[in-house]
């Protein structure tokens, strides 16, 4: 059976991979204080960064930018916090995504905890967001620990939230909003940090592990030192300059696609890389395939498996027929601090772009084949993919893509066979209902010749994913079912659920356990969804189409290397897909 690509699909998926020598991987971070003079060497300006330092406000404390190490640097500005815990330092524009420092000592005066001392010194930290008060406590220094740990700033701060129960802004001033939970929490976080200092001291790395042990058990008092020593042993992200990186190309991973002169023939398949560089304000990503030991460019479209798709806009109605040429267009970016942001032209929907760096020495080659992607999910199980593992000190850079809110996408797909016609509302020999929509095939699911007028209009139909590769039902009461195939003969099992979607009455969002996909079968069109998308149904133009929720915690991860692609990941590949 052949397999289907999906090159274009996802809207310039940034990636991060190995760059063992890129030296504008430092991710600094600035702040200042209230009561003390800044370092005369930095930049004055009128406008100021502003915040508090908290457990409780935390007064004497010193504020400073991050040196990248963890320490202060001591060339940008720094000072104390003042008597009710607040810092103020001068704001030189370009912040967002640099850290701030604030060292607690035992002379540090905690205010909610009169007559406490601090057993240890230990430094918490913040990572400058776009705008607001831009405070520090242990909740946000867990933040940025878990942005170490490989998270976007936005999945961090969600992590976080859920750690507190929900509804909580992890950045926010708890002491003033008088939140006793959080503050009660952010206390214990803070002893159960000092609990494991060593001569008087919580180095950075230890601050980093405590925190993330705390979010992966959800629970604060029952972390113990075997739970920090278990991090200790994960790679370590640090924040990168996004517009530094990309000064010059990088190189990632896309996939091995095949190449369709023929449906009736054996595909040729290549391993595919993306280019990627900042070219003014503009983000750019050219495709390339290896060929003969060297690497072409990969002209009109050859590894598309799509004419383009329909995507809901920032104010959930649907957007025009978007070519996937549009997904391989520049894309607009402007720089704030470390990160790179812009808005999508076709939905208004914001996005960010950040960096981290990883030493992917000593891990396995699979960790670098990027996410989601359908023609190389396969390979995340198969040797020597998963037993060979990257050279010592083989450094990436990982990029992460987020968007400010969700992404609805109904993809186009092309049929799957030569000289596709529609005939009877069925096309390729009655394979999959279709239509002719904005002069191209449409494949759909549902009845071609019925014009629909509700999405709930799709409750008990047979409703086919791309080229009626798998099948499922949505029922009555709300289940998912599909038809499972086993040594007991065919049956129909419960998968998941549904719901209509909250910005949209006529997409319904299925939510699937990623457990039960099994019982789909292996179509690699439901890869995203372990990768954290969501099946949908949307009603557009009165057709029923299958398509993708990407949440607006989902970030599109990937990996890129600065002067070529990773020679072992060739190889890796090659290996892994010779027959």
């Amino acid at each position: 059976m052949k397999t289907i690509c999906n090159a274009g699909f996802v809207k310039l998926t940034l990636s991060a991979v190995a760059s063992a020598a890129l030296a504008a991987c430092g991710g600094g971070g600035g702040s200042g204080s209230a009561t003390t003079t800044s370092n005369p060497s930095a930049p004055t300006a009128s406008a100021q960064l502003t915040g508090k330092a908290i457990d409780g406000y935390l007064v004497g404390a010193t504020v400073c930018f991050d040196n990248g190490q963890g320490a202060c640097d001591p060339s940008l500005p720094s000072g104390t916090t003042d008597a009710s815990g607040g810092y103020s330092l001068p704001d030189t524009g370009n912040l967002q995504g640099k850290m701030l420092l604030v060292t607690v000592t035992p002379g540090t005066k905690d205010l909610s905890r009169p007559g406490y001392t601090f057993p240890a010194t230990f430094t918490l930290s913040q990572t400058v967001a776009a705008s607001g008060q831009q405070n520090i406590s242990p909740l946000t220094t867990m933040i940025s620990a878990q942005m170490e740990a490989g998270l976007s700033q936005t999945q961090a701060t969600a992590a976080v939230a859920q750690l507190l129960g929900g509804n909580v802004d992890p950045n926010a001033d708890y002491i003033a909003s008088s939140n006793a939970a959080t503050a009660s929490t952010a206390s214990a976080i803070l002893d159960k940090l000092t609990s494991f200092a060593t001569n008087g001291v919580v180095d950075a790395a230890t601050v980093r592990n405590t925190m993330n042990a705390i979010v992966a058990k959800g629970d604060v008092a029952s972390v113990t030192l075997t739970d920090v020593q278990t991090q200790a042993a994960k790679p370590v992200f640090t924040v990168a300059n996004a517009s530094q990186v990309l000064s010059s190309p990088t190189y990632a991973l896309d996939g091995y696609l095949p190449y369709f002169s023929s449906f009736n023939a054996q595909p040729v398949q290549a391993i595919v890389q993306d280019v990627r560089q900042l070219q003014g304000a503009q983000v750019t990503t050219s495709q390339q395939e290896y060929s003969s030991g060297t690497w072409q460019p990969v002209t009109n479209g050859k590894y598309e498996t799509m004419y383009g798709a329909y995507e809901l806009r920032n104010d959930a109605s649907w957007s025009a027929f978007v070519p996937v040429s549009t997904y391989r267009a520049p894309l607009a970016v402007s720089a704030n601090g470390t990160v790179l942001s812009g808005t999508d032209p076709v939905t208004g929907i914001g996005y960010s772009i950040e960096y981290r760096t990883v030493d992917l020495g000593g891990l396995p080659l699979a960790t670098a084949v990027p996410a989601g992607n359908y023609e190389l999910s396969a390979l995340w199980t198969l040797a020597p993919l998963t037993t060979s593992t990257f050279s010592a000190a083989t450094k990436a850079y990982v990029g992460l893509q987020s968007y400010s809110n969700d992404r609805v996408i109904l993809p186009v797909w092309l049929p799957a066979c030569d000289n596709p016609s529609i005939a009877n509302g069925m096309v390729c020999d009655g394979a999959q209902p279709a239509v002719m929509e904005d002069g191209v095939i449409s494949l759909i699911t549902g009845d071609a010749s019925t014009t629909y007028t509700s999405v709930r209009q799709a409750i008990g139909l047979n409703l086919e994913g791309r080229a009626g590769g798998f099948g499922m039902t949505l029922t009555a009461d709300n289940k998912v079912t599909a038809t499972s195939f086993s040594s007991g003969g065919q049956q129909t099992v419960v998968i998941g659920s549904w719901a209509l979607y909250s910005r949209n009455a006529n997409v319904i969002v299925m939510n699937v356990d990623p457990a039960q996909l099994a019982q789909l079968g292996t179509d690699p069109l439901l890869s995203p969804v372990y990768d954290g998308a969501k099946l949908v149904v949307g009603l557009r133009n009165g057709h029923l189409r299958m398509g993708f929720l990407y949440p607006s915690t989902y970030v599109q991860k990937t990996f890129e290397f600065s002067s070529s692609l990773n020679a072992q990941l060739i190889s890796g590949v090659q290996t892994a897909t010779t027959p």
